[in-house]
């Protein structure tokens, strides 16, 4: 008759073989270190560049590197398309810690730079998609509305975002433009990973 094994000693034999690396978990508690510090730049209204700057310096060596990299994985997580023009309000910071990490690579400080002109033009074609699709709907609406308003009465007035084929059109179209600037900003991330000599 067979043995049941405990769910003890079934843990046991599986974690027989495994052994502990201690500088692994070294590194990865160095790059959070400088996660927590690219954070804490990004969203304290108090930190200030040069405090951050002053906090990364006290790092030398591999460690310094592995804190860049914590700060350089903040940095490129938070290059996102925007949602609105409030980025900019937000958006200064995101440079100011690329360019923290930069180290004066000027590859970096410019491919950063363009960042900002780029979801500008984001937000610009998005608005233009929009005001295209609005007009090229319009009649289409207006006949919609004038067959609502024989039901519902004359002070009936349809919007295109009431609409819910205008809105399946609409969120085709935008997700076909996210796709599209998604793309281009994967390839600056990428470019930016390089240059920094990230995996």
């Amino acid at each position: 008759m067979a043995i049941i094994k405990s769910a003890w000693e079934l843990a046991l034999e599986k974690t027989e073989g495994l052994t502990i690396d201690s500088e692994k978990i070294k590194a990865d508690l160095t790059i959070k270190e400088g996660r927590q510090l690219a954070a804490a730049f990004l969203n304290d209204i108090d930190m200030t560049k040069e405090a951050t700057i002053k906090r990364y310096n006290t790092y030398s060596g591999d460690k310094k590197l592995l804190v860049k990299e914590g700060m350089a994985l903040t940095l490129l997580s938070n290059l996102t398309l925007p949602r609105n023009a409030l980025f900019r309000e937000t958006f200064g910071k995101v440079l100011d810690l690329g360019l923290i990490i930069a180290d004066s690579n000027e590859q970096i400080t410019q491919i950063l730079g363009q960042l900002e002109g780029f979801f500008t033009q984001y937000l610009e074609n998005q608005d233009d998609l929009i005001d295209r699709l609005k007009a090229q709907f319009e009649p289409h609406l207006r006949q919609k509305e004038a067959q609502l308003r024989a039901q519902y009465g004359p002070n009936f007035t349809l919007r295109a975002e009431q609409d819910a084929e205008f809105m399946k059109i609409l969120d085709q179209q935008l997700a076909k433009l996210d796709e599209q600037y998604t793309q281009i900003l994967s390839q600056a991330k990428d470019q930016i990973k390089e240059l920094l000599s990230l995996s």
